[in-house]
C-alpha cells in the first residue's frame, strides 16, 4: 500500500516537472518569436527608409519626371515655314493655316466620347481613332491633320479634355506653282524634299516651341501658369536670284517646244553673265523620270557640237588658230566623219559657222589631249559647278591617260564627255564675260524674319580660262554663227546675237541611236556686251526636223526676243567694239589705230575701256568724268617724253536726267545704230531727245558735230 502511494507520489512529481518544462518553453518559443518579430521589423522599416532614401535622394529626377508624366504633357508649337521671294521681292511661295487635332491619351478623360465626336464629324469609323487614343507608352498622338476648311464650322468650338487644336502651317506655290521644281516641295511636316527647301531647310524651317498640359490627381485640369511656355521662333526668309517674269517666259516656252517637237523633254537655263546668277531654270521629262527634280544640273548628257567651242577657245589661246586660217576637210569625210558640207577646205572661221566636225578634229589633233584636257578642265567640264541646289552631277570628263587613239577626236565635237546643262550654260558665260568664269548661284540673301540680313552672297569669280582677246574672237565666231551659219534661226532684228547650235546622237541600249537626237544651242546677247546667256536642249525630238539650229534655235529666238521686250535691251546695251568705220564724236574724225592695236573705245564705258588699256599696256589720259561715263570720243597723241598716248574724252557721270549739262556737248553720229544703242548713248549725254519710228536710226537733228545745248531736244527717225 505504502509503495503504491509512494509510486502514485512520484508520478505527480514526474507530471510537475513535466508541466513545469513545457511551460518553460513555450515561454521560451514565444520570447524567440517576439525577437524576431521585432528584428523583422526593424528590417523593414530600414528597407523603407532606404527606398525612401533612394526616392527622394538618389533618384529623385528619374521619379520627379516619371511623376510629371502622370500629370502634365508637352506640346510641341511649329514656328512658320520662311518664304521664298524672287529677286524682285515676289513671294513664290507662302504659308496657309490649317487646323490639326493631337491628344495625349494620358489626358483624355472620356476616349470613348472623344472617339464618337470625331467620328460623327470626319465620317470615319470611331475605331479609327479608338485605336488611336488607346495608344500606350505615348504622351501625344495625331488625330487630324490640316482638315477641309469645309469641316472648320464643326471643330471651332471643340473642346475635349487632353485633345488640343493646332493651327499647322503648309506650303501653297503663288503664281500657278511657277518655279515650283527649283524651289522644290515639303512633306506633311514641313520638312523640305527637294529643291531650296530642302537645300535650305534648316535655314527656313525655325525654331519649335511649346506649351505644357497637366491635370491634378482626380483628373481636374489645372492652369499651368508657373510651367514655362516656350514660343517657336519662325524660318529665315530666302531671296532667290531668280526673275518671276523671266521664269514665266521659259516655263511657257519651254511647254510649247516639247509638244510642239514631240520630244521626250527639254530644259532651259537663263543666267547673268557677269554675276552668275540663275535668271530662270526649268527642264521637263516625260520619260518616267520624277518631275521634281532638278534635271538641268542632275542629268548628264552629251553636248555635241556646243562643246566646240572649248576646242576652239584652247586652239585661239594657244596661238595655233587665228580666223582666217585655212583647215582642211578632207570633202565633207575624214575616217567614219561626215560634215553636212563637202567642202575641200574651210577657214577656222567657217568651220565654227557651219559646225565642221572634220574641221574641229584637225584642230584637236594640232592641239593635242593634254592641252585639250587642260582647257575642258578649266571650262569646268567634270567639275561640280558649285550651285546652291541639292543634287548636282559633276558629269565625266576622261583624262589623257584614259583616251583611246579616237577619243580626241569625239571628243573634241562633244562626244565621250558628259556634262550637265549648267556646266554648259557656265562654259558660254565664261566666254561672254570675257574669259572669267564666275561660280553660279541661286540664293541672292537670307533674311531673318524681321528682315535684317543674316547672309547675302555675291558673284564670285572662279578663274580666268581664257584671255579679253581670245574671249573677243570667239564672240565674233559665234555671231558668224548666228547671221551666217547654223544658227540663223536664232537672229533677232536689230539685236545682235552670239550662239552655237549642238546636234548628237544619244545613247539607246549602249548604241548610238540614229533615230534619237538631242538639239541644243546656247547664245548670249547683246553680243557687243553680254549680259544675258540661255541655254536651250530638247530631248528626242520626234516631229521631223532634229537638228539643233532647227529646233533648239528657234526656241532661243523666242525667249531671248520675250526677255529683251519685257526688260528693255538698253539695260544690256553696249557698243559694238567690233564695228568698222565707226565715227567719233566730237572732233569726227576717223580713229586710226595706235601702233598695232586695232580697236576702237568710242561709246564704251570708261570703267571698261580702262581695264582694256591696262590690260594691254597702253599709256592714256582721261578728260571729263571717270565713273558712270560713256567714251564719247578717242584719239591719240604723243607727249613731251615722245611716247604715244590714247586721250578718252567722257560724257555723263552721276546721276542719269534728261537736261544737257551746262557746258556744250558736241553731238555725235547715230546714223546706222539700233535704236536702243542711240537711247542708251542718248541718256548717257544726259540729253532731252525724241524718237520717231523704231528700228536703226535713219536721221537725227541736229547733224553729228553739232554743240548741243541744255534744254535742246535731239530728234531722232528710225526705219527699216
Amino acid at each position: 500500500m505504502n509503495s503504491c502511494l509512494q509510486h502514485v507520489s512520484c508520478c505527480r512529481q514526474a507530471g510537475n516537472y513535466m508541466r513545469e518544462r513545457a511551460r518553460e518553453n513555450k515561454d521560451s518559443n514565444t520570447d524567440k518569436r517576439i525577437t524576431l518579430f521585432i528584428f523583422g521589423f526593424i528590417l523593414l522599416i530600414a528597407v523603407i527608409l532606404y527606398k525612401l532614401f533612394t526616392i527622394q535622394i538618389i533618384d529623385s529626377a528619374r521619379y520627379q519626371l516619371a511623376a510629371k508624366k502622370q500629370y502634365e504633357s508637352k506640346i510641341s508649337l511649329k514656328p512658320a515655314r520662311g518664304l521664298i521671294f524672287d529677286r524682285k521681292m515676289n513671294a513664290l511661295v507662302s504659308n496657309v493655316n490649317s487646323y490639326s487635332f493631337a491628344a495625349d491619351p494620358n489626358m483624355v478623360d472620356n476616349k470613348d466620347s472623344a472617339a464618337t465626336i470625331f467620328a460623327n464629324i470626319f465620317g470615319k469609323d470611331k475605331s479609327h481613332y479608338t485605336e488611336k487614343l488607346n495608344t500606350k507608352n505615348t504622351s501625344f498622338v495625331w488625330l487630324e491633320r490640316r482638315i477641309d476648311p469645309n469641316f472648320e464650322p464643326f471643330v471651332k468650338d471643340l473642346n475635349l479634355s487632353g485633345v488640343i487644336k493646332l493651327n499647322e502651317q503648309h506650303r501653297i506655290f503663288n503664281y500657278e506653282g511657277l518655279g515650283s521644281q527649283i524651289i522644290g516641295f515639303t512633306n506633311i511636316d514641313n520638312i523640305g524634299l527637294s529643291g531650296v527647301e530642302l537645300e535650305l531647310n534648316e535655314i527656313l524651317s525655325g525654331k519649335d516651341g511649346y506649351i505644357v498640359m497637366q491635370k491634378d490627381g482626380l483628373g481636374r485640369k489645372r492652369p499651368a501658369i508657373e510651367y514655362p511656355r516656350e514660343e517657336p521662333v519662325d524660318g529665315n526668309n530666302v531671296i532667290l536670284t531668280i526673275d518671276m517674269n523671266i521664269q514665266k517666259i521659259v516655263e511657257e516656252e519651254l511647254s510649247a517646244a516639247v509638244n510642239v517637237n514631240s520630244a521626250l523633254g527639254g530644259k532651259v537655263v537663263v543666267m547673268a553673265v557677269k554675276t552668275g546668277e540663275i535668271l530662270a531654270m526649268n527642264s521637263i521629262s516625260l520619260d518616267g523620270s520624277s518631275p521634281d527634280k532638278i534635271a538641268v544640273i542632275t542629268d548628264l548628257y552629251e553636248p555635241g557640237s556646243t562643246f566646240k567651242i572649248i576646242t576652239a577657245a584652247a586652239a585661239l589661246e594657244e596661238g595655233l588658230q587665228s580666223k582666217t586660217d585655212i583647215i582642211g576637210t578632207y570633202g565633207g569625210e575624214y575616217m567614219k566623219i561626215r560634215d553636212a558640207h563637202k567642202f575641200a577646205n574651210m577657214t577656222f572661221q567657217q568651220v565654227i559657222e557651219q559646225s565642221s566636225n572634220i574641221g574641229i578634229i584637225q584642230v584637236a589633233n594640232a592641239l593635242g589631249k593634254e592641252r585639250f584636257y587642260k582647257y575642258a578642265r578649266d571650262f569646268g567640264c567634270g567639275i561640280s559647278t558649285g550651285i546652291d541646289l541639292p543634287g548636282e552631277m559633276k558629269g565625266r570628263l576622261k583624262r589623257p591617260v584614259e583616251f583611246s587613239p579616237v577619243s580626241l577626236d569625239y571628243m573634241s565635237i562633244g562626244y565621250e564627255v558628259l556634262v550637265n546643262a549648267l556646266q554648259m550654260t557656265n562654259a558660254y558665260a565664261c566666254v561672254a564675260n570675257g574669259g572669267m568664269m564666275m561660280k553660279p548661284f541661286m540664293v541672292r540673301r537670307i533674311l531673318s524674319p524681321d528682315g535684317k540680313v543674316i547672309k547675302e552672297n555675291h558673284p564670285t569669280e572662279i578663274r580666268n580660262v581664257i584671255s579679253n582677246t581670245t574671249a573677243r574672237t570667239l564672240t565674233e565666231l559665234l555671231i558668224g554663227v548666228v547671221e551666217r551659219g547654223t544658227g540663223v534661226d536664232a537672229k533677232i532684228d536689230n539685236i545682235k546675237i552670239a550662239g552655237k547650235t549642238g546636234t548628237s546622237q544619244k545613247l539607246v541600249e549602249g548604241e548610238y541611236s540614229k533615230s534619237q537626237y538631242t538639239s541644243s544651242f546656247v547664245g548670249y546677247f547683246p553680243a557687243e556686251n553680254p549680259q544675258i546667256v540661255v541655254l536651250v536642249i530638247i530631248d528626242a525630238p520626234a516631229s521631223g526636223e532634229y537638228y539643233g539650229g532647227k529646233v533648239a534655235a528657234p526656241i532661243f529666238r523666242n525667249i531671248a526676243k520675250r526677255i529683251i521686250d519685257l526688260t528693255g535691251l538698253h539695260e544690256y546695251s553696249a557698243p559694238d567694239y567690233m564695228a568698222s568705220n565707226v565715227v567719233l564724236a566730237g572732233n569726227i574724225q576717223q580713229y586710226q589705230p595706235l601702233g598695232n592695236n586695232n580697236f576702237n573705245l568710242v561709246n564704251f564705258d570708261i570703267a571698261d575701256a580702262v581695264k582694256i588699256l591696262n590690260e594691254k599696256e597702253i599709256e592714256f589720259v582721261i578728260e571729263g568724268a571717270r565713273k558712270n561715263a560713256i567714251v564719247v570720243s578717242q584719239s591719240e597723241f604723243t607727249d613731251e617724253e615722245g611716247v604715244k598716248k590714247i586721250k578718252l574724252v567722257t560724257s555723263g557721270g552721276g546721276s542719269v536726267t534728261k537736261s544737257v549739262k551746262e557746258s556744250a556737248v558736241i553731238m555725235p553720229d547715230l546714223r546706222g545704230l539700233s535704236l536702243r544703242k542711240c537711247i542708251n548713248i542718248l541718256s548717257s549725254l544726259n540729253a532731252n531727245y525724241k524718237i520717231d519710228g523704231t528700228g536703226k536710226v535713219l536721221a537725227q537733228s541736229p547733224q553729228p558735230g553739232a554743240n548741243i545745248n541744255k534744254n535742246q531736244t535731239i530728234i531722232i527717225s528710225c526705219g527699216y
